[in-house]
């Protein structure tokens, strides 16, 4: 149980700074202006800067799934297809049954990027 705790900062700790690089990056201040106004330690910056930029990207990872039951059968004319996409429990993507793919998956890699 400990390993798992452990795991699941150390991916908190890296995506906070990966979401500050990429905010650093496109705030168009220096390292030391953008640590100071968002009271973070340049240092830290630079560490996890250099650390990142050696561990490869994690790729995409198929998670298992639980199927719920829905008492209301999905609407087959274009309608809601009783399908939901949840990305860390923090947003949810539901899809009707005449969803465009390529723009699901443009928005899944967009998401990806962003979590």
């Amino acid at each position: 149980m400990a390993n798992k705790n452990w795991h699941e900062q150390s991916s908190k700790k890296q995506r906070f700074w990966q979401v500050h690089i990429r905010a650093w990056e496109r705030s168009g201040f220096s390292q030391n202006e953008y640590c100071r106004r968002n009271h973070l330690k340049s240092t830290q910056l630079r560490y996890w800067k250099k650390k990142l930029a050696k561990s490869p990207k994690d790729p995409l990872k198929f998670v298992p799934v639980s199927v719920r039951g829905n008492e209301q059968q999905a609407n087959f004319d274009g309608g809601d297809s009783g399908l939901s996409i949840i990305f860390d429990n923090e947003i949810q993507v539901r899809l009707n049954n005449d969803f465009n793919h390529s723009t699901l998956a443009k928005l899944v890699a967009i998401l990806g990027e962003q979590l």
